[in-house]
């Protein structure tokens, strides 16, 4: 199991710094200030004295203070994760229902220099912190069906049998789930009304998001678990259909020095948006790539890719292979 270090932020401070910190920092200025120093230095040997009584209401006061920080630290967590940014606080905080960062592609040790695997981002485990006390049960919905099915492996394997006529045994059995390459992405629909046929189309992790047959069985295996399967349900597993599509544009900006287009931010932001759209139901929009290069001081621009907007239906998702800015002075 890995250690996680907590940060300061977060560690109460010791009963004797804090105690001496509260009598070097605020009692013996405010004393002398209000009574002179000689008499100053009389109290402050009071206070560190055990048997005086001021030195135990200055105790009880560090305890209660103590035991404050910690439930403020607590309170902070609750919204942690709309704020959060460091990876290792974030590691820390999740685990407090039981969750781990998910391995996208295990290390390889066995060539030089050593690949290092590939982990899954911030934002999608504070996406599945947000959502995990809302975990669904079943499949059945469709939300229950992409909850499962991008959780893959996480749920124990639940069975229930009789060990006595007055005994029934509900029993847990977790696995690893070291090195399991999850969806990026999910979505279930039934192909004919009233049929029972749940399609289950899967988006992912790796290269433009084609779901390998080793993936669709991992999903449709789990999902048809009998402790996660509705009876009436007949499921199937099927690789989300791959759009690609690429971001082309010309942009002019004015020779001013402050109205020059921000190169770097511009590309960065489309590729970000390219990245947020590989979705399934994604859509690349010729009217946000507008708003994105007018953002970063575009005066006017042209686009010339996508020459439409690219609107995926729910089994579809669009990938982005590529994004070109070339700058023109106006």
């Amino acid at each position: 199991m890995s250690v996680v270090n907590v940060p300061d932020i977060l560690t109460v401070e010791p009963f004797e710094v804090m105690r001496e910190r509260f009598i070097n920092d605020f009692f013996y200025p405010h004393a002398e200030k209000e009574v002179g120093a000689e008499v100053a230095q009389l109290l402050t040997t009071g206070l560190r004295s055990p048997n005086e009584s001021a030195a135990l209401l200055l105790d009880a006061m560090i305890l209660f203070r103590q035991q404050e920080t910690r439930n403020d630290n607590y309170k902070y967590l609750q919204n942690f994760s709309e704020t959060a940014t460091d990876s290792e606080m974030i590691d820390l905080v999740v685990s407090r229902l039981n969750l781990t960062r998910q391995v996208i592609q295990p290390a390889n040790n066995d060539v030089f220099p050593p690949i290092a695997a590939v982990m899954e981002s911030d934002s999608s485990l504070l996406l599945r912190y947000s959502l995990a006390p809302y975990g669904l049960a079943t499949t059945g919905t469709r939300t229950g069906y992409k909850f499962h099915a991008m959780t893959l492996g996480e749920r124990p394997l639940i069975t229930v049998y009789r060990e006595s006529e007055s005994v029934i045994i509900q029993r847990f059995e977790f696995t690893s789930t070291e090195g399991v390459i999850r969806p990026k992405d999910a979505e279930a629909r039934m192909l004919t009304p009233n049929s029972g046929e749940v399609q289950i189309r899967v988006l992912s992790p790796v290269g433009d998001g084609t779901a390998d047959q080793s993936l669709l069985d991992a999903v449709q295996a789990y999902c048809r678990r009998p402790d996660l399967a509705q009876e009436s349900d007949y499921i199937t597993a099927a690789s989300a259909d791959i759009i690609p599509c690429s971001i082309v544009i010309d942009a002019w900006e004015e020779t001013a020095p402050t109205r020059l287009i921000e190169r770097e931010g511009l590309n960065q932001a489309l590729n970000q948006y390219a990245i947020e759209q590989h979705k399934l139901g994604g859509e690349i929009q010729r009217s946000r790539i507008d708003q994105i290069a007018h953002n970063y001081n575009a005066k006017k621009l042209s686009i010339i890719s996508p020459a439409s907007d690219v609107v995926c239906d729910w089994f579809e998702a669009p990938y982005c292979q590529g994004v070109t800015v070339n700058v023109r002075a106006n």
